[in-house]
């Protein structure tokens, strides 16, 4: 018995020490099946030289930064110093990824946008030419699969919806404080003169001008004789954002900010209303057919009560997310949980 026992303890060890053994080779040599269970999906640790902070125990790396940097940089250009630009955009990756923990933490409690996501992934993908295409260009912004890309945009969502939470009871703003707003601003929010206004345009750029102008004094006469102008707009204007509308301009506020302000639509020298006139820009002819002028007058407190809150609530959720923002770091910094050192 002894002996039969010593050889099943043999065997129990050279079965456990072969176990051992490819465990060792397949985790610290090879990479094989056991490696890639475990960390196969994961992205291996950065070496510690190329840690720029760290967010919770998760590090943020030089190339991260990098990248955010030329991202930023290719957006707008920037006349910070070197060092003080990488070091507003790393607490800005910081923000990031202090939002991106917040929410993994907190996803039970947040709604489950992963439906959303897949829908607005769809509609992105209409957008190609097929989905070959689409996925070409998901790898091409540096996403291996459209479900990695769910997963990301379900993330964006979520903490959307957690900044949000956060931010909502801080936003609500009283009828009250509208009608303070509106007292205060009345004569600061003018409604300047305006009219409805529609052309038939004849451009004129690398084209004979008075060819084109013999081509529009032809049209203002045909409408002059009765022929509608919506039809003759949409058949000869070149204009093709209003062609399809018969013309039409929309209402025009008497403004240097308005498409076109040196058509004579206001002023002592203001074209009749409802008469054909044919006019010239610097872009070409217009036959223009405006409206009646509608006078400059003070907004009433119920056409800008919606703007005025609008405008109150977005203020005070800048200021909400600029609060959370800094609680959050502050605590975090507070507990040593957020470390950075710009490279």
């Amino acid at each position: 018995m002894k002996l039969a026992t010593l050889r099943h303890s043999v065997v129990k060890l050279l079965v456990f020490g072969s176990v051992l053994l490819y465990l060792g080779v397949d985790l610290l040599i090879w990479h094989g099946p056991v490696w890639h269970t475990m960390y196969g999906d994961k992205a291996p640790a950065p070496e510690p030289h190329e840690i720029v902070a760290e967010v919770y125990g998760e590090p943020l790396t030089v190339a991260q930064l990098n990248r955010y940097e030329a991202e930023q940089d290719a957006l707008a250009g920037r006349d910070k110093p070197q060092a003080a630009r990488r070091a507003s955009m790393l607490m800005e990756l910081v923000r990031q990824k202090l939002v991106r923990i917040r929410t993994r933490y907190n996803s039970k409690q947040l709604p489950d946008c992963r439906a959303k996501a897949e829908q607005e992934i769809s509609r992105l993908a209409t957008r190609a030419a097929d989905d070959d295409a689409f996925d070409a260009w998901l790898k091409g912004q540096g996403y291996a699969d459209r479900k990695q890309y769910t997963d990301r945009l379900t993330t964006r969502l979520q903490s959307a919806a957690l900044l949000e939470r956060a931010v909502a009871p801080h936003c609500e703003v009283s009828d009250e404080e509208v009608e303070q707003v509106y007292a205060r601003l009345a004569d600061e929010l003018p409604m300047p003169a305006s009219r409805t206004v529609s052309h038939i345009f004849l451009e004129t750029l690398h084209k004979d001008p008075a060819t084109v102008r013999q081509q529009a004094e032809e049209l203002l006469q045909r409408v002059q004789r009765g022929e509608d102008f919506a039809a003759l707009a949409r058949e000869h204007s070149q204009d093709a954002n209003t062609a399809p509308r018969g013309g039409l301009l929309g209402r025009m506020d008497d403004t240097t900010t308005r498409p076109l302000p040196e058509l004579p639509l206001f002023g002592d020298n203001a074209i009749p209303p409802a008469t054909p006139t044919l006019v010239q820009s610097k872009w070409g002819w217009h036959i223009l057919l405006a409206g009646d002028i509608a006078p400059a007058r003070k907004l009433t407190a119920d056409e800008c009560r919606q703007s005025i809150r609008s405008a109150i609530a977005s203020v005070r959720r800048e200021q909400a997310l600029d609060a959370w923002y800094k609680s959050a770091l502050k605590e975090g910094f507070f507990k040593k949980r957020i470390k950075t050192n710009v490279k």
